[in-house]
């Protein structure tokens, strides 16, 4: 995924899944559908995501899934999504926000696009 090789991403995660689905309390879910996403297959991905956001609140899925339905032109629930990540921050611990802060301003700059 760092390499942008979101093909064979699909791949590997795909493998991961199908083994081991709560993997990385379910982040794998979410990074295949966010690579899906990249590879352009969008109704593969809309589902994983779907199935991702009934286990996982994970920032990176959340941001990953409003940045899909935002250049799906599903504007609104895009920013819906990023509102109840944002609404969050405040209760989250400040190494949790240390660590998150890029995708919090990556999610602040898409609400601002859309």
């Amino acid at each position: 995924m760092e390499l942008g090789d979101f093909k064979a991403a699909v791949t590997d995660l795909e493998r991961v899944v199908s083994k081991e689905p709560n993997y990385d309390f379910h982040r794998a879910i979410g990074l295949l559908a966010h690579a899906c996403a990249k590879t352009g297959q969008p109704e593969k991905a809309r589902r994983l995501f779907e199935q991702a956001g009934q286990r996982s609140t994970l920032s990176e899925t959340q941001l990953h899934y409003a940045e899909f339905l935002a250049g799906q032109g599903e504007k609104e629930e895009a920013r819906q999504i990023v509102a109840d990540m944002l609404r969050r921050w405040p209760a989250m611990p400040r190494f949790q926000k240390r660590r998150e802060r890029p995708l919090f301003r990556r999610a602040k700059a898409l609400v601002k696009t859309v």
